[in-house]
C-alpha cells in the first residue's frame, strides 16, 4: 500500500512471506432438510445420519488464514497489530525497510515476537521524528506455526493414532523416498488404512488448526501438495503433531480443544497429494523459523516403546 502526501511522504509496504501456510480455495457440504414440523434448514453441519431428506451440496469456499495483521493510530504514529487465529503460538519475524525519519518500539529490528494462541499482539510501534521534513517507511514479517524456542521432550511417546483392535501396514517411513525427503517430513510415517477410519490422538494437547474442506487427490503436486485436510496438535513441550489426509468434513475436534490420547480427532481419507489412502503423522517443531521434523517413538501393544520404520505392521495381532 502506498500513500503520498503534501507536505509528509509516507509509504507503508507489508512485504507478508507465510512459508507454506497460505490459505487455499476449500470446499464445503450445505445441507438441506425439513424437520418433522414442517421447518426447512439449512446449514454446514451435517445432521444425523438418520435425517430424513436431506439434500447435500458442495460449494467452494475460502480457508480462513492462520494470521491477520491490521493497522491503529494516526499516520505519523502507527501501530501493527497480529492477530492469532491458531489454537497454538505463531512466531513472527518483523522488520521496518526503507526507513527514513522514523523511530520503532522494539528499536532493534528485526525482531522475533511470539504471538500466543487466539491472540491479538501489538508487535511494531513506528514512530516519525519530524513530520515536516516528511517520513517513510515500509514493514515485512514472516510467520510460522509453533514456538521457536520450544525445546521437544525426549521422554515423549506416542499411542497409536487408530484404535487398538486394527492393524496396518507403514507403507512410507522415516526418509521415505515418495515424499520424505524434505526437513519438515523426513521423520514421518504413512500408515494405509481404509478410508473411513477412526484417526485417534497420539499424545495429549491443544489443537491449533483444522482443515476440514478440501476435496480431491492425486499425483500433481502444484494442485494437491498443499490440500490434505488435516489436524495439528500442539503439546506441552511446543512439538506439533499433524495427523493429514483426512476425510472431508470428518473432524471430530475443534481450534483450540483440549484433547487426549486416545481421542477421536477425525476419519482418515485420500485426500490431497496422495497416491492411496493412508495417514501422514509427523511431529514437528519450529526450530528458529525453519519447520522440521522431529524422530519420534510408538508405543506398542506390549508397553515398549519402539521406533517405526517402513513395512512394519502396527496394531492388533
Amino acid at each position: 500500500m502506498s500513500t503520498n502526501f503534501s507536505h509528509n511522504v509516507m509509504r507503508m509496504l507489508a512485504i507478508v512471506a507465510f512459508a507454506g501456510f497460505a490459505p487455499f480455495v476449500q470446499a464445503k457440504h450445505l445441507y438441506r432438510y425439513t424437520d418433522a414440523q414442517g421447518i426447512v434448514h439449512f446449514t454446514d453441519v451435517k445432521p444425523p445420519d438418520n435425517t430424513p431428506g436431506v439434500q447435500s451440496t458442495l460449494v467452494r469456499t475460502d480457508a480462513q488464514p492462520l494470521l491477520r495483521t491490521r493497522e491503529e493510530g494516526p499516520d505519523e504514529e502507527r501501530t501493527v497489530v497480529f492477530v492469532n487465529n491458531a489454537g497454538g503460538p505463531l512466531t513472527i519475524e518483523i522488520d521496518v525497510t526503507d526507513p527514513r525519519n522514523v523511530r520503532t518500539e522494539p528499536e532493534v529490528l528485526p525482531a522475533r515476537i511470539v504471538l500466543p494462541a487466539r491472540s491479538e499482539t501489538r508487535a511494531l510501534r513506528i514512530v516519525a521524528t519530524d513530520i515536516a521534513a516528511g517520513f517513510r517507511y515500509g514493514y515485512k514479517y514472516t510467520y510460522l506455526p509453533g514456538d521457536y524456542r520450544a525445546t521437544p521432550d525426549a521422554d515423549a511417546r506416542y499411542a497409536l493414532p487408530f484404535p487398538a483392535d486394527r492393524r496396518f501396514r507403514i507403507s512410507q517411513g522415516f526418509d521415505g523416498a515418495f515424499s520424505h525427503n524434505e526437513a519438515q517430513n523426513r521423520h514421518a510415517v504413512d500408515i494405509g488404512m481404509p478410508e473411513g477410519t477412526p484417526v485417534l490422538a497420539a499424545r495429549d494437547g491443544i489443537v491449533m488448526t483444522v482443515d476440514n474442506d478440501y476435496y480431491g487427490n492425486g499425483l500433481d503436486l502444484d494442485k494437491y501438495g498443499d490440500r490434505a485436510n488435516n489436524v495439528r496438535i500442539v503439546h506441552a513441550d511446543g512439538t506439533m503433531a499433524v495427523y493429514a489426509h483426512l476425510q472431508l468434513e470428518s473432524a471430530r475436534v475443534q481450534v483450540g480443544d483440549r484433547v487426549h490420547a486416545g481421542q477421536v480427532l477425525a476419519l482418515s481419507g485420500e485426500t490431497g497429494y496422495t497416491n492411496g489412502p493412508h495417514l501422514h503423522f509427523v511431529v514437528q517443531r519450529n526450530a528458529n523459523m525453519t519447520m522440521l521434523s522431529v524422530p519420534f517413538q510408538f508405543i506398542g501393544a506390549d508397553g515398549k516403546p519402539f521406533v517405526p520404520k517402513e513395512g512394519m505392521p502396527l496394531g492388533a495381532p
